[in-house]
């Protein structure tokens, strides 16, 4: 790895063999164009961005506040995404769904100016004194440019825009958005403490960057802020004691108003996201091969050593295969909960629910990540546990969109003191759209959710583990994780989804339809489908779940004695033992808790072949 922020700056060696123009059309048309760069045009940007196939950009600091530079200036405040320029391009936003447009900043002062153009086998790299703007680049400016071609230079500096990268942020395009909080603002809270002087490119622009409405949905809250503003040739200060008089605390939280990203499936049209229909597509589209490429390459990073323990890799992988099945079925899960109460079988068999429990370091929040951009077709932000209640859960039920939200990170006690309550009520006839839920909770092979929650719920365990005693590998697995989400889109979900819709029309068996549904569909893409990307029944996740209940039942009857109370059979395994096992085990197998007492059902105890041939103590 070169020094790259090492002083005194390296000075590189370069023979001149000629002079040749300069041209913008250079670089149209590339592949792939990767710019360092440190100020930028919005409108060569946008340009840009919809003649190559991929632009990259990273932008140092700092930045001024003016096109482009403005909705990135205040570099800590606006990272969280570049909102107001995109929701006002469709292009620029379906690129950026795509994975096909990426802005960096530089955690670190850089001035550098570099571009990586790759057209073709053709691979090149011009570096020198010019921007990525009109002026610096169309010879408005004396500009010196250095065109570097052969392979040894592209790789060194290739090797130096990759360094810069590592040491930047990613500007993400957040579908979900949280309200800002003042206190969560960085130029507010310094602000707080000290004076702040902002240099601006013009006055007036002074109002609009201080409302901060790049980041908050409610920005009117924020309003006042531009009045405390003192501006003085060209300047904006923020003075301590104008921020206490305004008195910005923070709002009072108000649960209901948890928001998700609104998503509905429209039969025989495609998917709608944010009010876009965004059409069903064929398998012979370029973009279905490039998302079920990156997806299996996720899946199968697993399988590469890479984490410890191949047997708990391989179960991992068996177990995010149903996860994945049941992400992509969930949009449609409440439609299947209200045919399965008007054609007369249950409908715990459809889980609005899903359970992604395990070790930590095992990438479940990643796959989240990754399943949820799978479907939406761009990065779509995850709720903590702080934002985990009932009326939230409700708030999220209740808001028309049929993605799923998730949940990370949550406690386990809050499964049975949250969750439970709420997903049993869901079961009713639903009347109108149910939002599905994920959540990831870290927790112990040995946690068990309440049986309430298991009925209907989908459960997944993650023990493999990366071995972050090789802290090279590490990096290089999250480096690959990364690089498949931000590549990610949902061109092979709206591939998969007439299929589905298709399998579902007669299908009960919602497992059985979308793991044989997605097999077919990436044998079609790929040739052939991992070995792991098979068929599987609910029929068999239930012979599944009876023998661990058996397993459970055989090592407590190894341990205690099986005593006969009241014409019942009970284990005496004291008071917390007994409450958390009648809660684990299935309502036919225990009758409930008394004491120190597990009271069991002996019809239970014969559908798992264990009742013993005779009661003590009668004989």
């Amino acid at each position: 790895m070169m020094e790259l922020f090492s002083k005194p700056p390296k000075a590189i060696r370069v023979r001149f063999e000629g002079e040749v123009p300069f041209s913008l059309s250079d670089l149209e048309g590339a592949d792939r164009l990767r710019v360092l760069t440190f100020s930028a045009s919005e409108d060569l940007v946008r340009k840009m961005a919809l003649s190559v196939g991929e632009l990259e950009m990273i932008l140092g600091h700092p930045i001024p506040a003016a096109g482009v530079d403005g909705l990135l200036a205040l570099q800590s405040v606006a990272l969280e995404d570049l909102r107001g320029q995109v929701q006002r391009d469709g292009e620029l936003l379906e690129r950026i769904r795509q994975g096909r447009l990426r802005f960096y900043l530089s955690k670190r002062s850089s001035h550098s100016k570099l571009f990586l153009v790759e057209k073709g086998e053709e691979r090149f790299a011009i570096v020198g004194s010019a921007n990525f703007s009109n002026p610096a680049l169309r010879g408005s400016q004396v500009e010196i440019l250095l065109w570097v071609e052969d392979p040894e230079g592209f790789r060194y500096f290739e090797e130096l825009y990759e360094e810069i990268r590592r040491e930047s942020d990613l500007v993400k395009y957040e579908l979900t958005v949280r309200e800002a909080r003042p206190e969560e603002l960085p130029i507010l809270e310094k602000a707080s403490k000290a004076p702040v002087v902002l240099t601006v490119a013009e006055v007036k622009e002074v109002p609009v960057v201080h409302r901060v409405d790049l980041i908050s949905r409610r920005s009117e809250a924020f309003a006042a802020l531009a009045k405390a503003v003192r501006v003085k040739e060209g300047r904006a200060v923020l003075e301590p004691k104008a921020l206490k008089a305004l008195q910005l605390a923070p709002p009072p939280k108000r649960e209901e108003e948890t928001s998700t990203l609104l998503l509905r499936v429209r039969d025989g049209e495609g998917l709608e996201v944010l009010e876009t229909l965004q059409p069903f597509l064929e398998v012979d589209d370029p973009g279905v091969r490039e998302d079920a490429e990156g997806m299996v390459a996720f899946m199968e990073g697993y399988l590469q050593g890479d984490f410890l323990y191949a047997e708990e890799a391989q179960e991992q992988v068996a177990g995010y295969w149903r996860l994945w099945a049941w992400f992509w079925t969930a949009p449609l899960m409440h439609r299947l909960v209200r045919r399965a109460h008007l054609e007369g079988y249950s409908p715990h068999a459809y889980p609005l629910y899903a359970l992604v429990y395990g070790k930590a370091n095992t990438g479940k929040t990643t796959f989240l990540r990754l399943l949820l951009r799978s479907v939406a077709g761009v990065e779509v932000g995850v709720y903590s546990s702080a934002d985990l209640s009932k009326n939230n859960l409700r708030g999220v039920h209740a808001s028309g969109s049929e993605l799923p939200v998730v949940f990370d990170d949550i406690d386990p006690k809050d499964v049975g003191e949250k969750v439970e309550p709420v997903l049993k009520s869901l079961y009713e006839v639903p009347q109108g759209t149910l939002t599905p839920v994920a959540l990831s909770l870290n927790a112990s092979q040995n946690y068990a959710a309440p049986d309430q929650v298991r009925k209907r719920a989908l459960l997944v365990w993650t023990g493999a583990v990366l071995d972050t005693t090789r802290p090279q590998v590490a990096h290089r697995v999250h480096g690959v994780a990364q690089k498949i989400l931000l590549a990610t889109g949902n061109r092979l979900y709206r591939a998969f989804l007439p299929r589905l819709l298709s399998a579902l029309e007669e299908e009960k068996d919602w497992l059985a339809a979308a793991t044989g549904t997605l097999s077919r569909l990436l044998t079609e893409v790929l040739g052939q489908a991992p070995d792991w990307a098979r068929s599987i029944s609910l029929e068999e996740v239930s012979e599944e779940r009876l023998s661990e209940v058996k397993a459970k039942l055989l090592f407590l009857l190894k341990t205690h004695r099986l005593e006969w109370r009241g014409g019942h059979p009970a284990l005496r395994i004291g008071s917390v033992d007994a409450k958390r096992y009648a809660k684990e085990f299935p309502g036919w197998l225990v009758e409930g808790a008394q004491g120190e007492l597990l009271v069991l059902k002996e019809k239970g105890l014969k559908r798992l072949g264990v009742l013993p041939r005779w009661r003590w103590p009668w004989g």
